[in-house]
């Protein structure tokens, strides 16, 4: 039950969230990272928000499966790095259908056409804006990290934050479309954490 109210929670706040900052604050923020004072924050920026880049994380848990399968034979720590894989892939297919069925204007858009707003069921780079792909990456890991392991929350929802910003600050990205993406991304690793616990399968460490 509680994992539900954490799903509700999530989607409402977001959902509020992503409605104000649509009507009140992308256009404003994006023109300000944009052209004002926001410049200067544009290449550590870049250099973070690389990390959201999903392909990385999936080479990774790759790899670690294979060493807790066949190598380490740690059937616990193989269900987690599963567990986290799963998750990444379940907040992909929503965020990619999601992306879709808004066709949401980027702001290199709104930049060179001044077009805001959304084609619904569109598809191509410039059409895809919300909600963000890197961000729903981040903050799904973070989510499935922290659920393994809750000491590493402030570390893991502190990078999850900085990343989703970078997308703000390099214009990929509206505020709304980041929002969203890590709704997208806490919601998809609580939802398969649901299903990991109703096919019993153990992700927790009984000794401690």
């Amino acid at each position: 039950m509680k994992d539900r109210k954490i799903i509700y929670f999530v989607f409402l706040t977001c959902s509020f969230l992503v409605i104000l900052s649509y009507i009140y604050w992308d256009m404003a923020i994006a023109n300000y990272f944009k052209y004002g004072m926001g410049l200067k924050l544009r290449a550590p920026a870049q250099f973070i928000t690389v990390l959201g880049d999903a392909k990385w994380y999936y080479l990774l848990l790759l790899f670690l499966a294979a060493v807790f399968y066949f190598f380490k034979k740690n059937k616990l720590y193989f269900m987690r790095v599963i567990y986290i894989l799963i998750s990444l892939i379940t907040s992909g297919i929503i965020n990619s259908s999601i992306k879709w069925l808004a066709g949401r204007h980027r702001p290199k858009n709104l930049f060179q056409h001044d077009l805001y707003g959304f084609t619904f069921f569109a598809s191509g780079y410039e059409l895809n804006s919300f909600p963000s792909g890197h961000t729903a990456v981040v903050f799904c890991l973070a989510t499935a990290v922290v659920i393994l392991f809750p000491r590493w929350r402030i570390p893991a929802y502190t990078t999850a934050l900085l990343i989703g910003i970078s997308r703000v600050v390099i214009t990929s990205h509206f505020l709304a479309d980041v929002i969203g993406g890590a709704g997208v991304g806490i919601i998809s690793a609580v939802i398969v954490k649901i299903i990991f616990e109703k096919k019993e399968i153990t992700l927790s460490n009984d000794k401690k």
